[in-house]
């Protein structure tokens, strides 16, 4: 059964409390049977993803058969390597029937000799920190963007699925997922309350509601999925929203926010993310946080980082800006 972890390299020091764990695995026939992918270090649970994504330079090493998607990447954490240790990495998947197979592949990793949640908003790294933060825990708002990031929308697809499916993207803002996915075959409706995104919405012809920023007007189960991209952190009652996200749309839901842990790393640099200065910014959110508030509603939430940040750590490892979450109902 081969498999390899590609990254983290031989020997290569990483941040335990948050590492990208990147390869790939294939079993032959029973690769269809393969509900996730899962990363240990002897018997503590470092993450898993259920999305594998194609690997062509795989496919061809191994002359698989194309489209094959055999590869994996999984934002690791370990909160109980200590500073400096080596420790081993072990990749499972993780069958449909409950079962888990044999390591498919292992490999080591050295952690970096220090351990930040000891710094400046230390806490907000640790996983019993699930608390929201609000305005006064942490200390400008622009326009709606016209273009989306790539890795957003590589990423929604990648966890979407293939299409078509009746996606609701909730506080689409001018739609700028919404013209690709449509064009790749999703039914895609974007709903918004900002008048003038709407309007803007009629001139680019993009299907879309209005809505009243309570309610959604759509009957129960309408969607297949939500999109709710960059929305979280403006909301005052979040939950009052996700009870009304999960009613139209039960089974999958894709989340972007800003990622409040880069606040336990930039104390060294003396430097705030601007983003989280933003003056309509209501919640700040770390993996825990957001991770505990949105299994109030799926049953299993796999989350991840995306667009890098300029600054990395002292010791060179690296930081994201935004956090990505997909929540489903199994």
């Amino acid at each position: 059964m081969p498999a390899h972890i590609d990254e983290p390299g031989r020997d290569q020091r990483v941040d335990p409390l948050c590492f990208l764990v990147r390869g790939w695995v294939w079993l032959g026939e029973p690769q269809t049977k393969i509900a996730g992918i899962e990363a240990w270090s002897g018997g503590t649970f470092l993450g898993e993803t259920a999305a594998l994504y194609e690997r062509p330079d795989v496919t061809g090493a191994h002359s698989l058969p194309s489209p094959s998607r055999t590869g994996f990447e999984i934002f690791a954490h370990d909160p109980g390597v200590a500073p400096g240790a080596e420790f081993p990495l072990h990749i499972f998947a993780r069958l449909h029937d409950g079962t888990r197979t044999a390591p498919l592949a292992e490999a080591s990793a050295v952690s970096i000799p220090r351990d930040y949640r000891l710094n400046h908003f230390g806490v907000l790294l640790e996983q019993h920190t699930t608390a929201i933060q609000g305005r006064g825990n942490v200390f400008a708002e622009g326009p709606s963007l016209a273009e989306g990031s790539g890795e957003v929308a590589m990423l929604i697809r990648r966890y979407l699925g293939p299409p078509p499916r009746r996606v609701i993207d909730v506080g689409c803002g001018l739609g700028s997922y919404g013209r690709g996915l449509i064009a790749d075959g999703y039914n895609w409706l974007g709903a918004e309350i900002d008048a003038a995104d709407c309007a803007e919405l009629v001139r680019l012809g993009l299907p879309h509601r209005h809505i009243d920023g309570c309610t959604l007007p759509f009957a129960d189960a309408s969607f297949d999925a939500a999109l709710c991209l960059e929305v979280l952190e403006h909301l005052p009652d979040p939950r009052v929203f996700l009870r009304e996200v999960q009613r139209v749309a039960p089974h999958q839901l894709i989340v972007s926010v800003p990622n409040c842990e880069l606040l336990g790393y930039l104390w060294d640099h003396l430097a705030t993310p601007w983003h989280m200065l933003e003056a309509d910014h209501k919640n700040f959110f770390t993996r825990w946080s957001l991770g505990s508030l949105l299994r109030e509603y799926y049953s299993h939430v796999e989350l991840r980082f995306h667009t890098p940040y300029s600054l990395r750590t002292i010791e060179g490892t690296p930081l994201h800006y935004h956090l990505f979450a997909v929540a489903t109902r199994r």
